[in-house]
């Protein structure tokens, strides 16, 4: 008799290629991890924060940056990188790739500002108060600057 192709597979038989791959990922998360806590160990809170551990394959560890000048600056502690790695046991480190993805804010973060259900964000309004001390401004203010200045206290009556 010839084999259905269209025949419902077990489970058991699907779950079995997925668990090698499914540990594999897991694997390579917790190596990422470990890298990720030697790099902000070694860059400290403020630049740490910053970057973050994007991949290691190789003997290259690629870094993501959120500017460009935070890449600037692990530019030049590339070297120093390289051998606190190298110090805590990854001896196979050969290169460090430095690249500024201004995404990864979002990722390093995870911070993530939500839109309303409208899709619009939220607006600020402007008190009176602050509307009056414009106004405080505007009256020993140059004549150009003053009139920005009333037009800019006119936004707290809307």
């Amino acid at each position: 008799m010839a084999k259905d192709k269209y025949a419902p597979k077990p489970l058991g038989d699907i779950m079995a290629g997925w668990n090698n791959r499914l540990s594999a990922y897991a694997g390579k998360s917790n190596t990422l991890d470990k890298q990720q806590t030697l790099l902000s160990e070694f860059l400290g809170a403020k630049l740490g924060d910053k970057c973050r551990v994007s991949n290691y394959r190789e003997g290259t560890l690629m870094i993501e940056a959120v500017s460009a000048p935070i890449a600037l600056r692990l530019n030049y502690l590339k070297m120093d990188i390289m051998s606190h790695f190298r110090a805590a046991g990854i001896i196979d480190l050969a290169q460090i790739k430095i690249t500024a993805n201004p995404q990864a804010t979002q990722r390093i973060t995870g911070n993530i500002k939500r839109a309303t259900s409208n899709n619009k964000l939220t607006s600020l309004t402007m008190s009176k108060d602050t509307a009056e001390h414009l106004q405080a401004l505007a009256a020993s203010a140059p004549a150009s600057l003053k009139e920005k200045l009333e037009r800019l206290a006119q936004h707290a009556k809307k």
